[in-house]
């Protein structure tokens, strides 16, 4: 992934490792956020190689301790403090990080490009994010970043049955919990008239997508907002003018409508792609919303009709 950032391959080789387990997402406005698993075994593995320079950040969960190791920034030597098993450090990649390794390390980093706070600083309405604040090569006790990164080893040793929302909620947190703690983000956010936020509103609607044949609740998709569940039911209304039940009726109708158009698809079999529970079902909601039958509906757009 050379050219893509400091996660991946790249990172990896700067190591010295080969086929290092990754994962990449593109959320916050189609940031590539990322995190890799990097795991010398050996001892004295010596200086890793330099990373091109840029206006991102990595942010490291130590799965083991590292004691015995020396950190460069801008090729100036800095004696690492505090580098135990599940500490967190940062570095900025602006200041060229390099690590000289005598014990074996094993650690998780996040890629954290500037570009993502950015658009977290504009999707929330607040200004814009500063230089993260951080202590210069020592441990830190974060239990936020400890748990969420924690929570993606499993993908990474099974990347395969890693589900994309999962990683992007994830990536997400993580980028909104740096923010605000050494970003120094405003906790207030800016809600539309009421409503919801721009980021709350991209984060239900697209839960409701991702699973339209599955019965997601209201309580599960206000949890991914950060909000009660009466808070979220009245700002959804609000930001979208109708209810989050009536928006995911309307948007399995207009999902419908698009699988009409194919002549080899039965309306039993777009009433399942939808996530209606029949045919009946399916028939009842669509009169509802369009005003007349899927079957009506499909003749009056120059489609024949498969019972």
């Amino acid at each position: 992934m050379k050219g893509q950032g400091a996660f991946g391959s790249l990172l990896g080789e700067a190591f010295g490792l080969c086929n290092v387990p990754t994962l990449t997402t593109r959320t916050l406005n189609k940031s590539t956020l990322a995190v890799t698993e990097l795991k010398c075994d050996r001892p004295n593995s010596g200086k890793t190689k330099p990373i091109p320079r840029e206006d991102s950040y990595l942010i490291a969960l130590q799965l083991v301790a590292c004691h015995d190791h020396d950190l460069y920034f801008d090729g100036r030597l800095v004696h690492p403090t505090n580098f135990t098993a599940g500490i967190t450090s940062i570095y900025d990649l602006r200041r060229d990080p390099i690590a000289d390794l005598r014990d074996p390390s094993h650690c998780v980093m996040f890629y954290l490009p500037r570009q993502a706070l950015d658009n977290l600083a504009h999707e929330t309405g607040v200004p814009r994010i500063g230089d993260l604040r951080f202590p210069i090569a020592t441990g830190i006790n974060d239990p936020v970043v400890r748990h969420l990164l924690s929570a993606l080893l499993p993908a990474l040793a099974n990347p395969e049955h890693a589900h994309a929302l999962f990683l992007d909620h994830v990536a997400a947190a993580l980028c909104v919990h740096v923010a605000h703690v050494y970003g120094g983000m405003a906790s207030k956010r800016r809600f539309t008239q009421g409503g919801l936020a721009l980021w709350q509103q991209r984060r239900a609607t697209e839960m409701m997508v991702a699973n339209l044949k599955e019965d997601v609740t209201l309580s599960q998709v206000a949890d991914q907002c950060g909000l009660s569940t009466r808070h979220f039911a009245r700002a959804f209304r609000q930001s979208f003018g109708v209810s989050l039940h009536r928006w995911l009726l309307q948007y399995r109708v207009k999902r419908a409508m698009e699988l009409l158009a194919n002549r080899k698809l039965s309306l039993s079999e777009i009433a399942d792609s939808c996530g209606f529970s029949d045919q009946s079902h399916f028939t009842r909601v669509f009169t509802g919303v369009s005003g007349t039958t899927p079957g009506v509906w499909r003749r009056e757009n120059g489609f024949d009709l498969k019972v």
